[in-house]
């Protein structure tokens, strides 16, 4: 049987060097600071993942291996057997870039959940326009 989740992407431009959005986002340290949800965040000492406490649950994340392309797809799991992946790029756009975050509706989410989800995703990127652009 082929499963096929319904997605949505969202975007933001921020008159910021592509390098420093990525390394800014990529530190996961950061993420209290324009992830809304997120309240705290500790690195696992034995693994190459992260525990995010949030409103709902502790949730276990995991952001892509580093590199040059500017993916920073995130994992996380808030409950065994269930992953949710956020696709997210870091593209140059001159002197700033454009930000790219997919969300995939997961199977038996309603679609006003998944609007609130994506509008959630969007202030985010907000959050994060307003923090980087704020520091040049």
């Amino acid at each position: 049987m082929t499963v096929y989740l319904s997605s949505k992407t969202i975007s933001v431009s921020i008159k910021c060097p592509a390098h420093e959005v990525y390394e800014f986002t990529y530190n996961m340290e950061n993420f209290p600071q324009w992830v809304s949800f997120c309240q705290s965040i500790q690195k696992c000492e034995d693994s190459d993942a992260s525990m995010m406490e949030t409103p709902y649950c502790t949730s276990e994340v995991r952001v892509a291996e580093k590199n040059t392309l500017g993916v920073l797809d995130h994992h996380s799991i808030p409950a065994p057997g269930v992953e949710i992946c956020d696709a997210m790029r870091v593209i140059p756009n001159g002197d700033g870039c454009e930000v790219l975050l997919t969300g995939f509706q997961m199977p038996g989410m309603p679609d006003e959940k998944f609007s609130q989800v994506v509008a959630a995703g969007q202030q985010d990127l907000n959050n994060l326009k307003t923090i980087l652009e704020g520091r040049n």
